[in-house]
């Protein structure tokens, strides 16, 4: 009798260590580095406090659901936008953002317990989507490819707005190079190819205009440099003719005169006829 009572204690110590070691393997909850567990009591609903990273005991009763606080980045998927004035894009979005660590239970609640990457998949993908398609629409195909970077940062802030009070915290958001379809790459092409013409148009006409104007200044460099010259001269002539005195004629004759009496010599540069030598 005693030893089948030992028997039975034994099995039932067993039993229980056996159950006891379940229960606690079940109520062991792991939280990764940069996350944070919401709690879902099936008695009390979502709980306030969240688990930090590292190992957890809960209740058998109660379901965790980790969620990063850490900023994950999230490569969407390729999609379909409109400008303003009608033409198709493909474009592709990828953001950073982190998970607001108060807004966790909020977040749990909203989207009845779906995991981050259900999330991200779904809800976050919409939103950006629709930032996208608010942002294009405000743009010409061509203001398009003219302002690439203004588009990024309208998305990112519109982006911003549409999920951070739900508890999405945004850090940045990255647009690839819209892709048009084959007829729209043409028809930007010869937007482009004009433009460029024109402004290899503009570029020489703005080189025939300074050759000109270099021209101009040059001949009336020649202009006015021939001008001083006259002016000189007739000023030359005209301080000689002043100093041409009846003692300097003199000078001039017997500088000429060689001598002889049959030539006559003429004193150049003076008004009158002054004439050397010579018989008369």
């Amino acid at each position: 009798m005693t030893k089948t009572k030992a028997i039975i204690g034994g099995a039932v110590l067993g039993t229980g260590l056996l159950v006891g070691g379940v229960l606690t393997a079940m109520s062991v909850e792991v939280i990764g580095q940069g996350s944070a567990g919401v709690v879902y009591s099936r008695s009390e609903g979502v709980q306030d406090k969240t688990l930090g990273q590292g190992w957890h005991l809960v209740s058998p009763f109660e379901k965790v659901t980790s969620y990063p606080i850490s900023t994950e980045t999230v490569n969407g998927a390729d999609f379909n936008v409109q400008t303003k004035d009608g033409k198709p894009l493909t474009v592709s979005l990828s953001y950073d953002y982190a998970n607001d660590l108060e807004k966790l239970p909020h977040i749990y609640n909203k989207f009845k317990g779906q995991d981050s990457e259900t999330i991200q998949n779904g809800w976050l993908q919409t939103r950006i989507k629709k930032a996208a398609l608010n942002v294009f629409a405000k743009y010409s195909v061509l203001e398009v490819f003219q302002n690439q970077g203004q588009i990024n940062s309208e998305i990112e802030n519109e982006f911003r707005k549409l999920v951070d009070k739900e508890g999405f915290l945004v850090d940045s958001v990255t647009l690839s190079a819209p892709s048009p379809d084959k007829q729209t790459a043409q028809a930007i092409q010869g937007v482009v190819d004009a433009q460029q013409k024109l402004e290899k148009l503009e570029i020489e006409k703005k080189q025939a205009e300074a050759k000109a104007e270099k021209l101009k200044i040059e001949a009336q460099g020649k202009a006015e440099a021939a001008i001083i010259k006259a002016k000189s001269e007739a000023e030359a002539n005209k301080t000689l003719n002043a100093s041409l005195t009846p003692e300097l004629l003199e000078m001039k004759r017997i500088e000429k005169w060689d001598g002889d009496k049959n030539v006559q010599t003429k004193v150049v540069g003076s008004d009158s006829n002054v004439i050397v030598g010579g018989s008369k």
